[in-house]
């Protein structure tokens, strides 16, 4: 590496090019400066190995960080099972295989959660000296989130079968609004041409950032492929870490009124709240842009006036040629399919500062469509799935955390033990008449099921009594 004083004869000659050769250089220390960090820390990590452990050799790696490839020459390890270890890239937060630092992982998977991998390979080889290749960004993507989706599905299962609560922040609040919503996105070789993304949404209620200006308050969000059963126990799983949701005052579940959507409000025993945009479109497009019809039915949908709104369709249906009458029949079917969340939510409950829902188009376009439908992009469901629940461990913040996580600690809890804890916590707590009152749901027609289970048991503080 050349001197100061060379790089400053080398500057004389052309400083407009100062800022380029200053970062080469910087990055030209850097580098022999984590090779020799390194490498003195593996000789340190040696020395204080467990006894066991048998030096087998050194072997170079490189490692491409956020200042260009690093060649490192550390131990490889055999212990006493016949089993490979590398001590150092243990310590460095190194996964199995990979040649990326843990900085640049982070760096990349933020932005193809927001770009598409070949302009995040473009960005990525503007932003460090050696940058990385798309397919690089592609494993790794599948390398952060499939340990994210193994300890879902693990979770599920013990919550949805086993009947083990999970640990939760206990949160309580008056009120939880939820929504839900799916987009289209296109497919590659797959047999179906296109799939569905579903999109959930919990907040608080809502802050005033400005005059007539609001922003969700506590926002939680799920994404993913996958059914709607499947989606509510994600969604509720993650509900049940972040509040105690037998005391939340109140919850609203929002949506289009597609079956999946609106089984939300069953499973979290909540209030149904049809969407007021499709409700409007609805209606506009039932009544073919008659603005005026569509203003007063929309008007006594929302004042839960059920009646007058069908009686003034039903009388703009006989005076209707026979086609717009189609359309009008359709449009009274959607309304009696969805009758119960036409009112406004805040008619039968008190609270301030409550406003309508509707949160959930702009998050869809934010969250998803932007990312995955826009510019003619294409999936499998597998890469699909993965870049949805990116999305999701970024906005939750988790994305850090699931770059440093590793599948081979142990789990810091189990099941029996739990189990034993809950028994006790079921004794002691008063599972009165209350409940039965406040979760219907887990009395009714439905209470065998696995998800009825689950919730009785997240209610009551424990597992469900066997008869």
């Amino acid at each position: 590496m050349e001197s100061i004083e060379e790089l400053a004869i080398k500057l004389k000659a052309d400083v407009g090019v100062w800022e380029e050769e200053i970062f080469r250089w910087a990055c030209d220390l850097a580098r022999a400066m984590a090779k020799a960090l390194l490498e003195k820390i593996d000789e340190e990590l040696m020395k204080g190995r467990e006894e066991g452990l048998k030096v087998e050799g050194l072997k170079e790696h490189w490692v491409t960080t956020l200042f260009g490839d690093v060649r490192v020459r550390r131990r490889l390890y055999r212990d006493s099972q016949g089993n490979y270890h590398f001590l150092l890239d243990e310590a460095m937060g190194l996964r199995k295989g990979s040649g990326v630092s843990s900085k640049v992982e982070e760096l990349a998977t933020f932005l193809c959660s927001y770009l598409p991998f070949e302009k995040s390979e473009r960005l990525m080889r503007a932003l460090l000296p050696d940058g990385i290749s798309h397919t690089t960004i592609h494993r790794l993507v599948a390398r952060v989130v499939d340990p994210y989706l193994d300890e879902e599905e693990r979770e599920i299962e013990e919550v949805f079968e086993d009947g083990v609560i999970p640990e939760s922040e206990g949160k309580v609040v008056p009120h939880l609004m939820v929504e839900a919503d799916g987009v289209g996105i296109a497919l590659q070789r797959e047999e179906e041409r296109r799939t569905e993304v579903k999109v959930g949404i919990a907040y608080e209620g809502w802050d005033e950032v400005g005059k007539g200006h609001y922003k969700l308050k506590g926002k939680t969000t799920y994404t993913g492929i996958m059914g709607g059963g499947r989606f509510w126990e994600g969604l509720s799983l993650t509900l049940a870490k972040k509040y105690d949701l037998s005391q939340v005052g109140k919850v609203i579940v929002g949506s289009d009124g597609a079956a999946w959507a609106k089984q939300g409000a069953e499973i979290l025993d909540g209030v149904f709240q049809l969407s007021r945009f499709h409700l409007h479109r609805a209606l506009l497009r039932g009544l073919k842009g008659d603005v005026e019809l569509a203003n007063q039915v929309y008007r006594a949908c929302v004042t839960g006036n059920g009646a007058l709104a069908d009686a003034l369709l039903v009388r703009a249906q006989s005076l209707a040629s026979e086609e717009e009458s189609k359309g009008i029949a359709q449009l009274r079917g959607y309304l009696i399919e969805n009758a119960c969340g036409l009112a406004d939510y805040r008619l039968g409950i008190a609270g301030d500062g409550l406003r309508g829902i509707g949160a959930i188009e702009g998050n869809v376009d934010k969250l998803i469509a932007t990312r995955m439908k826009k510019r003619g992009m294409s999936w499998t469901k597998d890469g699909g799935n993965r870049m949805a629940r990116l999305i999701n461990l970024r906005e939750r913040g988790q994305l850090h955390s699931w770059i440093h996580h590793s599948p081979d600690k142990p789990k810091s809890r189990s099941v029996p033990e739990k189990r034993i804890q809950l028994r006790q916590r079921l004794v002691n707590k008063d599972s009165g008449g209350w409940l039965e009152a406040k979760l219907p749901a887990l009395y009714g027609p439905h209470a065998n099921r696995p998800w009825a289970r689950a919730l009785w048991a997240i209610a009551h503080g424990g597992p469900e009594a066997k008869s």
